[in-house]
């Protein structure tokens, strides 16, 4: 198992998703809420969603988007992965990031703590879940290879790079 790389860049010099502080625009909300999330507090002229899993938001944002006109924003709660994946649906789809407003569960003021997230291997392609700091170790399901969990995230991928080593 390769050994740990401690974090040795700024945050602002990486990939990491970044997270609103508290508060929102007034403009309406499409309220998306993945799982056993909390809901957040809704405003007049919010909708919102409940799903159960992260996949589910395609099937969701096919139907939501095309009623939605300009001014509205997305506000997704959920766990990080969760937050990411949908926000990765959603811009496939032609949301842009500054229409998205990402509230994970699970995320305090350390970004590259250790936390449940989803790698992507560069030696394989294999998408997988881990429970692993950012610059932590991790072994790919798919290859064996041994990884470490560099500071990119990929937003197409909804996924942390797992370079090999």
């Amino acid at each position: 198992m390769p050994h740990p790389v401690p974090p040795y860049l700024p945050p602002e010099q990486t990939t990491l998703p970044r997270y609103p502080v508290p508060g929102r625009s007034p403009a309406p909300h499409l309220v998306i809420t993945v799982g056993a999330a909390r809901r957040p507090p809704l405003h007049a002229g919010d909708r919102l969603r409940v799903i159960e899993d992260a996949a589910d938001a395609e099937a969701l944002l096919d139907a939501e988007l095309p009623t939605m006109v300009t001014g509205w924003r997305i506000l997704v709660t959920g766990t990080e992965s969760e937050v990411l994946e949908v926000r990765s649906a959603a811009l496939a789809r032609g949301a842009l990031d500054s229409e998205l407003d990402l509230r994970p569960t699970d995320v305090d003021d350390d970004l590259v703590g250790v936390r449940h997230r989803t790698v992507y291997c560069g030696h394989c392609q294999a998408r997988f879940g881990a429970v692993v700091a950012i610059g932590g170790p991790v072994r790919c399901p798919g290859c064996g290879c041994g990884l470490v969990v560099a500071h990119h995230h990929s937003r197409t991928h909804a996924a942390f790079l797992g370079s090999p080593v």
